[in-house]
């Protein structure tokens, strides 16, 4: 049996179509097939899902692996392939966009699935699914009501009426008492279209009418109308018989004419209880067993698609659009504005909880079609806010940015720049820029939404300080920590003074700071926020909470940099079942893990900064910064071996990454050039590491100052590179006074310091004071480590550096 997944129930009443089966399968072994509406019914109602259902259960045993993906909203689209993700054992990203297209790749490649069958059902823009299609040994189905498929991307295949034998077989398997002839009658006035079929056989199960009785109604109900088509009569006619059995089941069905063709839920439309209602449709919403009375009713008259469980309701495109028509200019707006509060009255709120996803998927496809971006009611806004926020909590990127753009630009024409939930969305859009990786616009963004908050809000106000907050980490990413620094000092005392230090946004705010102070190599300060906002943490949340995670991989950095390598390696231990092996945090702490080993000498540091790189790639791909930085421990460590020539090749890709990804003059791609330099310097060739540190050296004191790990680091090896080509007065001036700096800023027992001050006694220092350094060098370090060796050796001594989170 094949792997399933998403697959509609298999139609127990499904009949003929032999020929176009046939012909499907294939036509899919020569690649992907679009089923569409035949010309003569553009608008559908001809069974293409039927027949895409009925081909995957027919020959479900001939593939490995069968996954129905619904098309018709992108965001559907990548729940699905998600969904799929996991069954192919595949890790998810922090990025949805990366996990899908490993999902492609896997498929392509035939891992670990060779034979498998993707369905896209209702993909009516060509572009949305494009980059999901597949190539390989599988198969690729699509339904759509399209026409503009080209041959590249798919052949088409129309997918007509009945042939009559088939009209009449499917309307016998509804009633066997039903004669040839009579069949045949009711067959040729609906035209042989499926869904008129099935809608007349639907309301002729229910009512028991006879067929002279439904065609004499049939012809009344088409001779009031101006187009009288099978489907729009047939359909017409299932909606009076509804009305008239249960004016409840037909409002809830005027409801779901504003709802997608998603799966509605009942629990949906249940959150209508407790507004204002009509006096027939209230009772029923509000009674769970009625509502579900009401549903199954809507079913048994061929309306809409009740899964067997009773839980979902599937309207067809047709039958919404028919619904919207029968409906007066008020009826409409009320029916609208019930649809709106219900769907706001579902929302389950704290979009971030992994809890309420499930909720939020049932919610997010119905927003379009229900126009909530055009409500007046503030609740309605929030929802559309919350759905924003919950698509970007699942690494939805894309589809949090659509709907928060979408808002903003909506929200600006009805309620103006200044309203507060438009300037709430600007934020949670400037968030999705960032994340998609349009980091200018969303820093500009940021800033105009920033000042606007301030001028209308206030500085006080906890939207305005969650966009601070965003600010700051634009300033980050541009490489201005200090301007971080006061950004987020200011934020924090704001926030301590409304909510309290305990406060989770406080904290988060104080991480933030601790962040700033790390990049800045103010390690002490870090240390001390860092301490406090644990215990915080430790106090508020349960043990192996992520946030507790963040706060100890954060301290374990700050310890690294305090030269505390023991210490740092302890507290950057991750408890197993904590967390997935590629979270975020847990990257964090395993590279600061493999970075404390390599600082102790230990031959663990090398693999453990290998499996950093490989989990860091996999989430997050290969140019993203946390990718780029754990490239650079690594190469830290593969140098500390010895292996120059990968540690060169590690750092020279890494220097062109960061070069695209932050710029020139950023301080990380200053520093990662400068460890390039000192692999360069380790094969002997002076003159090109030195070429390389005075650039480094030059933009790292503009940036981040003299003073700064950074620059000492770059002006130590900057130092070696001037003795190593004979230029040892200025070395020696350079040595004497990194030596110096780093005395006053680390502190003289750092191992840095004393490596600097190695360096400045080298060559400059009589027999005491080298003794003195060593004697030192072997506290700090253990006779068994390798520096003391170099030492020994008379080399001169690196001060490597590794990049803190930004």
């Amino acid at each position: 049996m094949p792997v399933v997944g998403g697959l509609p129930p298999r139609n127990p009443r499904f009949v003929g179509r032999e020929d176009l089966l046939s012909r499907l399968r294939t036509r899919l072994g020569t690649g992907p097939v679009v089923l569409l509406p035949s010309e003569d019914n553009p608008l559908g109602g001809t069974g293409r899902t039927q027949l895409a259902t009925e081909y995957a259960h027919r020959y479900a045993e001939t593939y490995d692996l069968v996954w129905w993906i619904p098309s018709e909203q992108a965001a559907g689209t990548r729940g699905a392939l998600i969904g799929l993700a996991h069954r192919l054992g595949l890790p998810e990203s922090g990025d949805i966009n990366r996990t899908l297209a490993a999902v492609r790749d896997a498929l392509s490649r035939g891992e670990p699935y060779r034979n498998w069958l993707i369905v896209f059902e209702d993909a009516n823009r060509p572009e949305d699914i494009n980059p999901y299609l597949p190539s390989g040994a599988g198969h690729v189905l699509v339904t759509s009501r399209n026409p503009r498929w080209s041959d590249e991307v798919a052949q088409a295949v129309q997918v007509g009426v009945f042939d009559r034998a088939d009209s009449v077989d499917l309307l016998r398997r509804r009633a066997p008492e039903l004669g040839v002839d009579a069949a045949g009658r009711l067959a040729e006035r609906l035209g042989d279209v499926p869904m008129a079929l099935e809608l007349a056989a639907a309301v002729r199960a229910a009512t028991g009418r006879s067929v002279d009785d439904y065609l004499a109604r049939y012809d009344t109900r088409a001779a009031e109308l101006a187009f009288p088509t099978p489907v729009r009569v047939a359909w017409g006619l299932a909606a009076d018989e509804l009305r008239a059995v249960s004016p409840a089941a037909y409002e809830l069905l005027e409801l779901c004419s504003f709802l997608s063709s998603a799966p509605i839920s009942w629990r949906l439309l249940w959150g209508a209880r407790t507004l204002p209602l009509s006096p027939e449709l209230a009772p029923a919403v509000r009674v769970e067993r009625r509502l579900k009375a009401a549903l199954r009713l809507i079913g048994r008259y061929g309306l809409a698609e009740l899964d067997p469980p009773g839980e979902h309701l599937l309207v067809h495109p047709l039958v919404r659009g028919m619904l919207g028509q029968e409906l007066s200019s008020e009826r409409h707006a009320t029916l609208l504005a019930t649809v709106r509060a219900m769907l706001a009255a579902s929302d389950p709120g704290d979009p971030d909880d992994p809890a309420t996803r499930s909720r939020y998927a049932e919610l997010t496809p119905h927003l379009i079609h229900s126009d909530v971006l055009g409500a007046d009611a503030e609740e309605v806004r929030q929802l559309v806010v919350n759905c924003v926020r919950y698509h970007f909590a699942r690494g939805d990127y894309d589809s949090s940015r659509d709907l928060a753009s979408a808002a903003v630009t909506r929200w600006r024409e009805l309620l103006g720049e200044t309203d507060t939930q438009t300037l709430l969305a600007a934020f949670h859009l400037g968030n999705a820029l960032r994340a998609v990786g349009r980091t200018a616009e969303a820093r500009t963004l940021n800033a105009q939404t920033l000042r606007a908050q301030r001028e209308v809000l206030g500085g006080d106000d906890e939207t305005t300080l969650a966009t601070a907050n965003s600010v700051g980490a634009d300033l980050r990413i541009r490489g201005h920590f200090g301007q971080a620094r006061q950004l987020d000092a200011d934020n924090l005392v704001r926030y301590r003074r409304l909510f309290g230090e305990s406060f989770p946004t406080a904290l988060r705010c104080a991480n933030n700071l601790a962040a700033d102070l790390r990049l800045l190599g103010d390690f002490r300060g870090a240390r001390t926020l860092d301490e406090q906002t644990l215990r915080h943490r430790q106090a508020i949340f349960a043990d192996g909470h992520p946030e507790i995670l963040s706060s100890r991989a954060e301290l374990a950095f700050d310890l690294f940099g305090l030269g505390d390598y023991a210490a740092a390696a302890e507290i950057a231990v991750v408890r197993p079942g904590t967390v997935e092996q590629d979270h975020p945090f847990a990257l964090w702490a395993a590279r600061f893990a493999a970075m404390a080993a390599r600082r102790r000498g230990l031959p663990s540091a090398v693999p453990l900064a290998e499996s950093v790189v490989e989990l860091s790639r996999r989430r997050f791909g290969e140019v993203h910064v946390e990718s780029l930085a754990a490239v650079v421990s690594l190469a830290n460590a593969v140098r500390e071996a010895e292996d120059f020539d990968r540690a060169h090749q590690l750092l020279e890709r890494a220097v062109v990454r960061y070069h695209s990804v932050l710029g020139d003059d950023h301080p990380f791609t200053l520093a990662a050039a400068a460890a390039l330099a000192g692999v360069i310097r380790a094969t002997g060739r002076y003159a090109e590491a030195r070429r390389i540190d005075e650039e480094a050296l030059s933009g790292l004191r503009r940036s981040v100052g003299p003073d700064h790990p950074f620059t000492m680091s770059c002006a130590n090896g900057y130092a070696s590179d001037l003795f190593g080509l004979g230029e040892r007065q200025q070395g020696q001036q350079l040595a004497v006074d990194t030596w110096q700096r780093s005395r006053l800023i680390r502190g003289p027992e750092h191992p840095d310091t004393l490596a600097c001050a190695w360096n400045a006694v080298l060559a400059g220092g009589d027999d005491e004071a080298r003794h003195q350094v060593l004697a030192a060098l072997l506290k700090a370090y253990g006779e068994e480590h390798p520096v003391p060796a170099r030492v020994a050796l008379g080399d001169r001594l690196e001060t490597d550096l590794d990049l803190p989170p930004l």
